[in-house]
């Protein structure tokens, strides 16, 4: 091998101007050597040839596949081996196995790749503290980015509960006016039960919420975020440029201004890879994501709670009201952002929003709740009474069955039964009282029952001379007739 001192001298005596046959005869070298120092552009090193070591040879395919498709480690590869007679060194092996490594890629080497219009959505989440009401408070930002127009939404809440990421989905949804067909999520345990490839299983609330939805969930692969890059980097964006050095006198108002940013800044800007405004691109990805369902999801974030006769329903530790039209019926709870609650009726419209209360045991109340209950449904007995009687003057005999039937708490009957009058016309109390009577059922969940059926459970008054009267002392019915007026069935 030609000595770095002779490959530097050679450059030299060419560069000065020197003939390759002077140099050579100056230096005692071959003129050949000569043009080979010339002709490199690295000095010269010396390179020992790889010598396959004889005794790994037989073992090359094992020691192969115990690498690089099952993974396994040095010391481990080295007793399988020493199991089946090998018998050399472990220097030689680890040298071996060295060289298999270097030669596969690295795995932090990713293809990228670019999803079609409407083909992916990916969701993630990150905490934060932020200044609101000159106090720091945590929260959780999450973030929907559609994978072809890279439009984003950001939702952020006071907690990261199951409720809280599915409501963070559902607006997402609804921003975008529609649904991607895939959905790539990470392995929180909202998401999957079990990881790992072998037993991985979802989370089976989120199969529900996707089956609402028709979208497809993907799990990213464990322990590796980069399959959802997309989503990783805005969160840097977003920290960056809008909750750093930021304050807020409220989270409703850290709320609406993240919306005005997602809508003056990412939504707009111009996207470093796709080259155009995420804005524009979903132009193009809107029409073809999957429609919106009719109605929004309800799962296990929510909670029914019946509500009380002072229009009351119990949420985590505190009670907060509802319209009076609905006490005695079951509602749907749930939290929203960690800082309210709403109250939906079984058709699934919003009846009550609430401010969570932040003591518990509190009992938050909106008097409009209550808004010409008072005038109308007299507190006493004898009020209750006499009002029955001026409504419906030939039904003495129901006040005496519903006395009857519930001594205690008859009065509480006889004003949500007032209440239902203020609701439903005569006709149809009547003929709820008919039925009542037939079924010897005096309460007013049945007469709800069968207004709510509109009244095909009612019969036509039973001919007699006289007011009918209620037999004295208790009176039963055959619960299964009563379950099936109820359900509004014949």
């Amino acid at each position: 091998m030609l000595p770095l001192d002779a490959w530097t001298t050679i450059r030299y005596l060419h560069a000065q101007g020197k003939p390759i046959r002077t140099i050579a005869r100056e230096l005692r070298l071959a003129r050949n050597t000569v043009r080979a120092a010339l002709k490199a552009d690295t000095p010269p090193h010396y390179t020992r040839p790889a010598q396959p070591n004889p005794q790994l040879v037989p073992f090359h395919t094992v020691i192969r596949r115990m690498a690089l498709e099952q993974g396994l480690i040095g010391t481990r590869i080295l007793r399988e081996l020493q199991a089946q007679g090998y018998r050399g060194g472990k220097t030689a092996l680890y040298r071996y196995l060295h060289t298999l490594t270097t030669a596969q890629p690295d795995p932090r080497v990713t293809v990228r790749f670019e999803t079609a219009p409407g083909e992916q959505g990916q969701f993630d989440w990150s905490p934060y503290t932020v200044t609101i009401g000159e106090h720091p408070t945590s929260i959780v930002a999450f973030g929907l980015t559609l994978g072809y127009s890279r439009r984003k939404h950001h939702w952020v809440s006071c907690d990261e509960t199951q409720s809280s990421v599915f409501e963070a989905l559902a607006a997402g949804f609804q921003h975008f006016g529609g649904v991607p067909k895939e959905l790539l999520v990470d392995n929180a345990r909202v998401f999957v039960q079990q990881a790992q490839p072998e037993r991985f299983t979802w989370n089976p609330h989120f199969l529900a919420f996707c089956g609402h939805y028709r979208v497809e969930p993907i799990a990213c692969a464990p322990y590796w975020p980069r399959t959802k890059g997309k989503v990783e980097r805005p969160f840097f964006y977003l920290e960056q440029h809008f909750i750093k050095g930021g304050s807020w006198a409220s989270f409703a108002a850290f709320s609406a201004d993240l919306a005005q940013f997602v809508a003056e800044d990412l939504d707009v800007r111009v996207h470093g890879t796709t080259r155009e405004r995420p804005l524009d691109r979903f132009v193009r990805e809107q029409p073809v994501l999957t429609p919106l369902p009719a109605t929004a999801f309800v799962g296990t974030h929510e909670q029914t709670r019946t509500v009380s006769w002072d229009c009351l329903v119990s949420f985590a530790g505190s009670r907060y009201s509802v319209p009076w039209a609905y006490a005695g019926q079951p509602v749907w709870v749930r939290s929203s952002q960690g800082v309210r609650l709403s109250a939906r009726n079984q058709q699934g419209e919003v009846i009550a929003t609430h401010s969570l209360a932040t003591v518990k045991g509190s009992t938050v109340i909106d008097p409009t709740h209550y808004t010409g209950l008072a005038p109308r449904l007299p507190k006493t007995r004898a009020l209750a009474t006499q009002a029955f009687r001026t409504r419906f003057p030939e039904h003495d005999w129901f006040l005496e069955g519903l006395y009857t039937q519930h001594v205690p708490n008859g009065t509480a009957h006889l004003r949500a039964i007032l209440g239902l009058a203020e609701l439903y016309p005569a006709e149809a109390l009547c003929a709820a009282f008919a039925a009542a009577r037939q079924y010897q059922s005096f309460n007013h969940a049945f007469v709800r029952g069968v207004l709510e059926a509109g009244g095909s459970t009612a019969t036509p008054p039973l001919p007699s001379t006289g007011p009918p009267r209620a037999p004295s002392g208790s009176m039963t019915a055959d619960l299964g007739v009563y379950q099936a007026v109820l359900e509004g069935r014949p």
